[in-house]
């Protein structure tokens, strides 16, 4: 809600007739209203917004919006087919295995699943599991040790059938923001919790961040590489936001893309952009204008 309002303030000083819509759930109803606009700007996090649902209803109404097309949008949300493709396309991750849990009795045990047996007996404690289909660290646990498998594997549950079991990767949070192709300076993270999670990403005074990291160059470099070329891996548009951690060794490891970043006064995006000199609301009016660009290249 913060950052569609954050939005809206700017188009309106561009001289934009922008409304507000909330989109509750009913799609057809909220394409309905959306049908008399010359662009929506997509300001909604997870869920249907940013899987790719959203936007296939848009393009089936011939509607222009901000953002990437429905298949890197389902693409980026689904951690598992992302993950596949970052190591096709040579993009360093941590190792994972992707699970389609199944309660018995209401309860989700670890030991139910071989495959999951053998990962952890490969990839030794700490793992990070989390729901497939989720932004934000919701549902995310950092598993130290095995007695609380079980019931991290039941909160990611919560959130869907389908999790992810990742090895943990010690060491630094950051992130680079490709825009419209190209990536911008990456920023570091420095959070108060061990993980970047929703308290330390929308609290004031939970994280502090550095823009730019302060990183040797050809880490930078490496990095914002991987960023651009996940974005094109997965047919990314106007903006998006890739996110790493960087162990001790120096080696960094991709955990995943957001297509559609935040812009809260928390939001990671706006700031790498301040650091090229872009600032918010030349910001959005840029992705506004790709928007039109891409609506016109059709």
């Amino acid at each position: 809600m913060e950052s569609g309002q954050r939005v809206l303030e700017v188009l309106n000083t561009f001289g934009y007739i922008s409304e507000p819509v909330v989109y509750e759930g009913d799609l057809s109803s909220t394409v309905e209203i959306l049908s008399g606009y010359d662009l929506v700007f997509n300001a909604l996090h997870g869920g249907e917004g940013e899987d790719g649902t959203v936007q296939m209803a848009l393009e089936q109404a011939g509607l222009r919006y901000t953002g990437s097309g429905p298949s890197a949008s389902r693409l980026a949300m689904d951690k598992h087919s992302s993950k596949e493709i970052m190591s096709a396309i040579g993009v360093p991750t941590a190792p994972w295995l992707g699970l389609d849990l199944e309660a018995k009795q209401g309860i989700v045990r670890g030991n139910d699943y071989p495959e999951l047996t053998v990962f952890l007996e490969e990839h030794p404690y700490p793992v990070v599991i989390k729901p497939n289909h989720e932004g934000s660290t919701v549902g995310l646990s950092i598993v130290e040790d095995p007695i609380d498998l079980d019931e991290a594997l039941m909160l990611a549950y919560e959130f869907g059938p389908k999790i992810l079991v990742e090895v943990y990767i010690p060491g630094r949070e950051l992130t680079a923001t490709v825009l419209d192709g190209r990536p911008l300076p990456v920023v570091e993270i420095i959070p108060k919790h061990k993980a970047y999670d929703y308290e330390c990403k929308y609290s004031d005074g939970m994280s502090r961040y550095q823009v730019p990291a302060e990183l040797p160059l050809e880490t930078t470099s490496a990095m914002q590489g991987a960023a651009q070329r996940l974005y094109e891996g997965l047919g990314c548009r106007h903006y998006s936001r890739v996110d790493f951690r960087l162990n001790n060794a120096g080696q960094f490891f991709c955990l995943e893309l957001n297509t559609l970043p935040g812009m809260t006064t928390h939001s990671l995006t706006p700031m790498a952009a301040q650091a090229v000199g872009i600032g918010f609301a030349e910001l959005i009016k840029l992705i506004v204008e790709l928007a039109f660009e891409t609506a016109e290249i059709r």
